[in-house]
């Protein structure tokens, strides 16, 4: 029997996954899920979750922090976002990370939430493979 994945975020559900074999991004490192695995819980990282199958290709997103929880053979996975690579605009990505970096911000918060938006497009690039921009005053 395989492992059931779930991704769910504030406004959307993916569909549920079957799967063979789940790499999460941990916020203390990538963690592999096969079926049979212990209860477990973890926060997790902007990164990457891959979902390996014989029945279909393999699956990546990219995933905006969040929760994973593996429970009887299902894993749940609880995120700000998450991204598709394959539907992924590397010209859109680019421009919202150059007009964050240009910005200038009176209010610390603001700044801080730039500072956040650019590390999540810095993921989406990532996980879609493409070359990332020297950040800047964000990095």
């Amino acid at each position: 029997m395989p492992l059931t994945v779930t991704i769910l975020t504030p406004d959307k559900a993916l569909p549920a996954m079957q799967a063979d074999h789940v790499t999460i991004p941990g916020a203390e490192g990538e963690a592999g899920i096969r079926v049979g695995h212990a209860p477990y819980v973890s926060l997790l990282k902007n990164g990457k979750v891959f979902i390996k199958s014989t029945n279909h290709a393999n699956i990546i997103y990219a995933v905006r922090g969040g929760v994973a929880q593996v429970f009887q053979d299902k894993v749940t996975i609880l995120t700000e976002g998450v991204m598709d690579p394959n539907q992924v605009s590397e010209a859109d990505l680019l421009k919202r990370l150059h007009d964050l970096i240009a910005a200038t911000y009176d209010d610390p918060i603001d700044e801080i939430k730039a500072k956040a938006e650019a590390q999540w497009i810095v993921t989406e690039l990532r996980v879609a493979g493409k070359q990332v921009p020297d950040l800047g005053k964000f990095a």
